[in-house]
């Protein structure tokens, strides 16, 4: 909350602290808003598109930034006392994730462990279960994990059937999966070896990738129809670049996702950071999304 503070503060913006910190504007705003209800005072005024410190806020400011300094100071400090550290650790993620709440916990991460690299393998279907067996990784997070592993469900993303709106596909409606076929599906390929099919290869034309995001840009090439996450999506949906598919039946699917460690892991103090920092940043997600709901 106060690393929120200080950055609203220095830029007064909440779009621009959003940037800075990598969270939604929605999740700014609901940080700074909860701060004011704890302390029963405001900390901003909008003057205009400005967010302006009150006298209150003027005068906690430079007190806050002397505490947070001191507070990552003091996390420093003690780094030097707890043994050796890791050099480099090994994760792996799904490539369907939201990219900013990877980059969230990196960033949150890399203010304690400053002195630590993170090698992030973009894992997809079997991908993150191969780099476990190889012990390449130790901490992944993907829809399918073995059951060996400390598991912890976090969430679903939702998936969306696409074409542009120039394709064939667009201009019909109440399309049926044997209808479908005859179109070229735009797949992303199995970063693993076990070629695992996820169960919606149905077309006689494919164009398989390594990535959403060079799906998604056949996708709006006219290359073909593919079914990718609703937050990659959502913006070409909303500025007519692209169009959902009018299928019969099944109009929307979801790949609900695990975040697994290994049991001789849980002792590594990095890793378990990492881990608890993604099921945190889970549940505040979930929180944010049920009050927006309400």
């Amino acid at each position: 909350m106060w690393r929120t503070f200080i950055a609203v503060a220095e830029h007064g913006s909440t779009v621009k602290a959003a940037e800075q910190l990598h969270k939604s504007q929605s999740a700014i705003s609901h940080s700074i808003n909860k701060m004011s209800a704890m302390l029963g005072q405001e900390l901003f005024v909008i003057e205009g598109r400005q967010s302006v410190l009150t006298e209150l806020g003027k005068q906690l400011l430079p007190k806050v930034q002397e505490l947070h300094h001191s507070a990552l100071q003091i996390e420093k400090s003690a780094m030097k006392f707890e043994g050796e550290l890791s050099q480099e650790i090994s994760i792996a993620v799904d490539v369907l994730l939201p990219a900013r709440f990877v980059l969230e916990v990196i960033d949150r991460f890399h203010l304690i462990y400053p002195h630590v690299s993170l090698r992030v393998y973009e894992t997809a279907l079997s991908g993150a279960s191969q780099l476990l067996g190889e012990g390449s990784v130790s901490l992944a997070i993907a829809s399918a994990l073995p059951k060996e592993l400390k598991l912890e469900p976090l969430f679903e993303v939702p998936m969306l059937c696409v074409c542009a709106r120039d394709f064939d596909l667009a201009q019909r409606t109440s399309i049926t999966q044997a209808e479908l076929k005859a179109f070229r599906h735009v797949v992303i390929r199995d970063s693993g070896n076990q070629d695992v099919d996820s169960g919606w290869r149905g077309s006689y034309l494919r164009l398989t990738v390594t990535h959403p995001s060079t799906a998604l840009n056949s996708i709006l090439d006219g290359v073909g129809f593919g079914w990718l996450p609703q937050h990659l999506v959502q913006p070409y949906l909303n500025d007519g670049r692209l169009v959902r598919v009018d299928l019969e039946c099944e109009q929307t699917r979801s790949v609900k996702f695990q975040l697994g460690i290994k049991p001789d892991q849980c002792h590594n103090r990095e890793l378990r950071t990492l881990f608890e920092f993604f099921s945190a940043l889970c549940a505040m997600a979930l929180s944010e999304r049920d009050d927006e709901t309400q």
